[in-house]
Parts: structure tokens; C-alpha cells; sequence
């Protein structure tokens, strides 16, 4: 329902007023004032006593018209007046009415009459600024898709002159850890032989030591047996010597025990002084090592820091050239197009007679699809009030002007520019 009286409230008003007009012709055609006798009704009457309520006392039957009372027969003429005052009355309120309805009907006509132009005015400018809008959006996808190309090309060269790097880069680290391989396999190598050396000097001081406690061994059997054939030969001879000879075994026993450690301990010793020369010859080579792959290291991250600044400056050198050149041929282009508008508009300039010598400047701002978007802004005009309505007039007619041209990305400024009429 709202819905409706939004949309049409030229249609809701008259049909309420209608409505209005009906209820006051039905009230003023209602008799109001006068009251049925009950009398010559003939209808059964209940009498009202108060406020109660009474049952029906009797039925009044019609009476007889010639049996009417001088006084009724007097106030006759007098009603029958009041009738056709009223009905003149109503009659006339009827016609008010009616011309007031006929002027709100063709009122509200010319209402939605406007409402509908405007509507269609509204429409149209909406569909020249779509139209607008579409154009410009055309113009600035090409633009767009140029700027993509230029970018994309660019992009594609970079990526190449990186791959090339790359690959130049990949191939000295490749070689630099080829000769690095061959040189930690060769120190592998050293290092292997040297410890097969270690472990057959190792080998064959243990076996000439095992050899040397076995001769010991057999030369200790040896004596003990000896010793033993002896005892057994001189028993009773060496009772007496038995106690010295006990105490000089054990002296023997002691010295060959001090003598067995001091040999241990000189082993022990001369592998450790052995280990700990080996550690140092190999921590000395280690950090030789690392400080010449160190020094290549920071020598390679110079040179890859020096080639990079220079290709930088060549980018950077021909990227402001590149810009030079789009500016120049952007100005070139933007110089063509304003001589382009002029002619156009001096073609379809009418200047009034007696005007030779005199000249205007004119300043506008033109929109991509060839419309002056700002207004006529006259600089300077040295000529008569005439003289200087022809000039904007010829700009005027002159719309649409020929567009800016789409190879270039034209904003408001480029896009703004003085014209002189002479």
C-alpha cells in the first residue's frame, strides 16, 4: 500500500478527495431538520419514557387526509419553501463541488504531466552520463592494457638478464665447490693414510711389547723352573737361603711392576703428544681453510654488489630516457590535438562584421569523450560584447571536439588548454 502511494500520489490524493465529495453530498442531501409525523406514518411507534425502554402502548392508524386541522393546512406552504431552498442549496453546493473536483483532477493531470517529464529529462541525462562513463572506461582499459604491454615487456627483459646472471652465478658456485670437493677429498685422503700410518706404528709397538712380556714370561718360567730343579736339588741347602731368595723375587717382582708402568705411562704419553699434534696441524689447516673461502666469499659479494649498482644505472638511465622520450612525444601529441580543436571550432566560428584585428583567449578543460566538461572560461577578449559571445558560441556548437588521443594517458591538466581566436 505505501509502496503504491509512493509511486503514485497524484492518483491516491484524487481518489481521496473523491471520496470526501461523496461523504459531504451524502450529508447534505440528508434531511436532517425535519421529523416524520408519526401520525400519518401508520408505522407501530414504542414511546420512550427517559431513558427506558416502554413496550408498545398502541398502533396509530393513518388518518383520514380530510380531516386535517386548520393549523396543519397553515404551516404547509412554509415547509414546502424550506424544500426548495434546500434544494437549491444542495444543488448549488453540488456544482461547487463538482468544478472543484474537475479543477483538482486536471491539477493533478498536470502534476504527474511534470512528474513524467522531469522523469524522462532525469532519464536521459542518466543514459548520456552512462554513455560517458562507458567511453571513458573503454579509453582507460586500452590505456590500462598499453601500460601492461610496456610493463610486461619490461618485466620479461629483467627476468632474462637475471636468468643469465643467475646462470653465471650457478656456474662459478658449481665450479668453486667442484675444486673445493677435489680438495676435501685429497685432505680425506692425507688424513686416512696418516692414520693407517698411526695404526701400524700403533700395531707394531703393541706386538713388540707383546713379544718382549712373552720372552719375559718364558725367561720367568725358565728361571722359576730352574729355581724350582734347584730347590728340589739343594732343599735342604736352601732352606736357609730360602727367605733372601723369597725377598729378592719380590724386589724383582716390584722393579719388573715399576718398570712395566714407566713403559705404560711413556706409551700413554707419546700418543697423547702424537693426538695432540695431529689436533693442532689439522685445526691450523681447518681455519686456513676457512679464512681463504672466507676472503673468496666477500670477494664474490663485491663483485656481485658492483654488478648489480651497474645494472642499475643502465636501468635507471634508460628508464629517464624512455620517460623523456613518452613526455616529448605525449607534448607533440597533446600540441596536434589542440590544433586539431582549433580549426574545428574556427570552422563553425561566425565572428560579426567589423571585428578584423580583434582576438579572445579562451580556456577549457575537455573530457575523453570530446565534451567541454568545465565551462567556457574566457581569459581575455579585447573585442565587443558580440565579438566575444561568437567565440564561446562557436565552442558551443562545436561539441563533441575530437578526442584527446588514446595512445596516451591524458589526465585534467593535459587535458585543459587556452585557446586563441583572432
Amino acid at each position: 500500500m505505501f509502496k503504491l502511494m509512493l509511486k503514485h500520489p497524484g492518483a491516491v490524493i484524487g481518489a481521496v478527495i473523491l471520496h470526501l465529495l461523496i461523504i459531504a453530498l451524502f450529508f447534505f442531501s440528508f434531511d436532517w431538520s425535519d421529523k416524520p409525523e408519526i401520525k400519518k406514518t401508520g408505522i407501530p411507534v414504542t414511546l420512550i419514557a427517559g431513558e427506558a425502554l416502554q413496550k408498545p402502548s398502541n398502533i396509530v392508524a393513518p388518518e383520514d387526509k380530510t380531516q386535517e386541522k386548520p393549523e396543519d393546512l397553515e404551516k404547509k406552504p412554509s415547509k414546502v419553501e424550506d424544500t426548495k431552498k434546500k434544494k437549491e442549496i444542495k444543488k448549488r453546493i453540488a456544482a461547487e463541488t463538482a468544478l472543484k473536483l474537475k479543477k483538482e483532477t486536471e491539477e493533478r493531470k498536470q502534476a504527474e504531466k511534470l512528474a513524467k517529464e522531469k522523469a524522462e529529462k532525469t532519464a536521459k541525462k542518466k543514459e548520456a552520463k552512462l554513455k560517458e562513463l562507458a567511453e571513458k572506461k573503454e579509453d582507460a582499459k586500452k590505456q590500462k592494457e598499453l601500460a601492461d604491454k610496456k610493463e610486461l615487456a619490461i618485466k620479461l627483459e629483467k627476468e632474462r638478464e637475471e636468468q643469465k646472471k643467475l646462470e653465471t652465478e650457478h656456474k662459478a658456485q658449481k665450479e668453486a665447490a667442484a675444486k673445493e670437493l677435489k680438495k676435501k677429498q685429497a685432505e680425506e685422503k692425507a688424513k686416512t693414510k696418516e692414520k693407517k700410518r698411526l695404526k701400524k706404528i700403533a700395531a707394531a709397538k703393541k706386538e713388540k711389547a707383546e713379544k718382549k712380556r712373552k720372552a719375559k714370561d718364558e725367561k720367568k718360567k725358565k728361571i722359576a723352573l730352574a729355581k724350582k730343579k734347584a730347590k728340589e736339588k739343594k732343599k735342604k741347602e736352601a732352606v736357609a737361603k730360602k727367605k733372601k731368595a723369597a725377598e729378592k723375587a719380590k724386589k724383582e717382582a716390584i722393579a719388573k711392576k715399576k718398570k712395566e708402568k714407566k713403559r705404560k705411562a711413556a706409551e700413554k704419553l707419546a700418543k697423547k703428544k702424537a693426538a695432540k699434534e695431529a689436533a693442532i696441524r689439522e685445526a691450523k689447516e681447518r681455519a686456513e681453510r676457512e679464512a681463504a673461502e672466507a676472503l673468496a666469499a666477500k670477494k664474490a659479494e663485491y663483485r656481485r654488489k658492483w654488478l648489480e649498482a651497474q645494472e642499475r644505472k643502465k636501468s635507471d638511465a634508460l628508464a629517464a630516457d624512455r620517460r623523456k622520450s613518452l613526455e616529448k612525444a605525449k607534448r607533440g601529441a597533446q600540441i596536434t590535438w589542440g590544433g586539431r580543436i582549433q580549426r574545428h571550432v574556427k570552422r563553425r566560428w561566425h565572428p560579426p562584421p567589423g571585428t578584423s584585428g580583434k582576438s579572445a583567449k579562451v580556456k577549457i578543460t575537455i573530457s575523453a569523450s570530446g565534451f567541454i566538461s568545465s565551462g567556457i572560461n574566457m581569459v581575455s577578449c579585447n573585442g565587443s560584447p558580440e565579438f566575444c559571445a561568437s567565440v564561446k558560441e562557436a565552442f558551443q556548437r562545436s561539441e563533441p571536439l575530437p578526442r584527446p588521443p588514446s595512445q596516451y594517458n591524458f589526465n585534467k591538466s593535459d587535458r585543459t588548454i587556452t585557446f586563441k581566436m583572432d
